[in-house]
């Protein structure tokens, strides 16, 4: 990264399995959506800088979303995650369960 790169911290946060890292990864990394089911959970944070819109650089804090993690956050890693952050955006996910049966069932061709 050249050091006229204007560089932003971005957080990513939300309880677990709301998307968070797969969001990154379509957005930043090319997935395409089926391939996000192959991503793991988060362990604490995972970094990435990523080049935005030719002089920006993003500084992307993934932060893992269980509640272990989260109340850290918020107590003793404080100071560290939110030092400095231009951006937090907070995924709220909501996990649709449907069977395989269930989805035929309320289809119908037109």
């Amino acid at each position: 990264m050249s050091s006229t790169a204007m560089k932003k911290k971005v957080l990513l946060m939300g309880k677990s399995g709301s998307g968070k890292t797969s969001m990154r990864s379509i957005i930043f990394a090319n997935y395409i959506a089926r391939d996000t089911r192959r991503l793991g959970a988060t362990i604490d944070v995972e970094h990435s800088h990523v080049r935005f819109l030719g002089n920006l650089v993003l500084n992307l804090w993934d932060c893992g979303g269980q509640d272990t993690f989260m109340e850290n956050y918020f107590t003793s890693q404080r100071d560290n995650i939110f030092r400095n952050v231009e951006v937090l955006i907070y995924v709220h996910g909501q996990a649709l369960s449907i069977s395989s049966s269930q989805m035929c069932s309320s289809w119908s061709p037109t």
